[in-house]
């Protein structure tokens, strides 16, 4: 297994002959066979020699050939138990030998491998393809696929809920058949973000269309060649990484800033898209606002590196439907620097109670209102 120099955990200690007896007979309906562990750089027409091959066996019979993924003897961490999942599925996608099967087999662990976030996990593996050949107790009956793309979001967020600002990837639906994955690809979210993506290029239909944008930050700028490689050939998702040429060109040709990387940082500080000024959660029409505006920073004599990080801070904008957006842009709504709405002061008794009626936030939560909060506030309002 991978680390196995350091951690002195090999493989044919946790898949003991018991274990290899029980998936051959529910396999093949046999307990006879032969089996052999091998290293890294061992290969054949289904493997290929690499550091990971994913926790991976293959079963061959007759002629099918069985992957077999195993989870990990520690379920501790938010996603430990399954990251050598998407590794075994690209090993299983690419693989060019007709008759094969994808399986997952829960292995005895320490923690728990049972939580909101672990069987949303599984219910993703499901989709994509994988079948379970043993079940703990306490998911039997629960792992089951999902029917949408919009199903997908759904348990996202509520899953999101339990595990505020932990979200590795966010799913968003613009307009019908419209949707945006924002995946961060450094450390184990990389593992997250594959998985998701698998699910739903399965789910997605001829009409949809689909971009993931990659998070270009820290040491690892993209998704691992064999997770990119997997997607290009399933098709029908669009990979856009979102580095510094990109973000240049938007700023210098447009004041509104439909930026990747902001909407990105949005979602890592905000979470899941709902209007900061009514709550709203209807995804299709809430925007990222500004807070110092875009055409306001591109008039300053700031280096075009200074503009373009203050453009697409997140502590620089709110989430706001459609609506309040309209109407803080307009300066209709105003903002303070503690976080209080506030209206413009010539407005009829009919439109600021209309207003009033539509705007259910009087503050802002306090846990948006930081220095940097205060800083684009004043410079909005030209505060010194």
């Amino acid at each position: 297994m991978q680390k196995s120099t350091q951690t002195g955990i090999y493989f044919d200690k946790l898949v003991t002959t018991q274990i290899m007896s029980q998936i051959c007979f529910e396999l093949t309906g046999h307990t006879e066979y032969e089996y052999e562990f091998v290293e890294n750089n061992y290969k054949d027409e289904f493997l290929d020699a690499t550091y990971n091959q994913g926790r991976l066996a293959i079963l061959q019979y007759k002629n099918t050939a069985t992957y077999i993924s195993f989870s990990d003897e520690k379920c501790e961490g938010r996603n430990s138990g399954i990251q050598s999942v998407p590794t075994a599925f690209n090993r299983f996608f690419l693989n060019s030998y007709q008759n094969k099967n994808l399986f997952f087999y829960f292995l005895p662990c320490t923690g728990n491998n049972a939580t909101s976030y672990y069987l949303f996990m599984y219910r993703l593996m499901k989709t994509a393809g994988f079948n379970f050949l043993n079940c703990p107790e306490s998911l039997v009956g629960r792992i089951t696929p999902f029917t949408s793309i919009d199903d997908i979001i759904r348990a996202r967020a509520e899953n999101g809920e339990r595990n505020s600002g932990n979200n590795a990837t966010y799913i968003v639906k613009n307009a019908p058949h419209e949707y945006e994955i924002y995946g961060k690809t450094y450390g184990a979210n990389k593992y997250d973000t594959s998985l998701i993506c698998y699910a739903i290029s399965k789910l997605a239909l001829r009409e949809d269309r689909i971009t993931l944008y990659e998070y270009n930050e820290r040491d690892l700028k993209e998704l691992p060649a064999a997770s990119l490689e997997v997607l290009r050939n399933m098709g029908n998702i669009e990979i856009i990484n979102i580095d510094d040429e990109i973000e240049r060109k938007e700023l210098e040709e447009n004041n509104s800033l439909r930026s990747p990387r902001f909407n990105a940082h949005l979602l890592d500080r905000l979470g899941e898209r709902h209007c900061v000024l009514c709550n709203c959660r209807l995804s299709e029409i809430i925007q990222g606002a500004h807070i110092w505006p875009v055409s306001d920073i591109k008039k300053t004599t700031l280096s075009l590196a200074e503009k373009l990080a203050h453009a697409t801070d997140g502590e620089n904008g709110l989430w706001m439907c459609q609506n309040h957006h309209k109407m803080f842009d307009s300066n209709i709504i105003l903002l303070s620097a503690t976080g209080k709405v506030t209206y413009k002061s010539n407005l009829s008794d009919m439109d600021k109670n209309y207003i009033q009626s539509i705007t259910t936030v009087s503050t802002l939560s306090e846990n948006l209102i930081t220095p940097n909060f205060e800083l684009y506030i004043n410079k909005r309002y030209s505060i010194t």
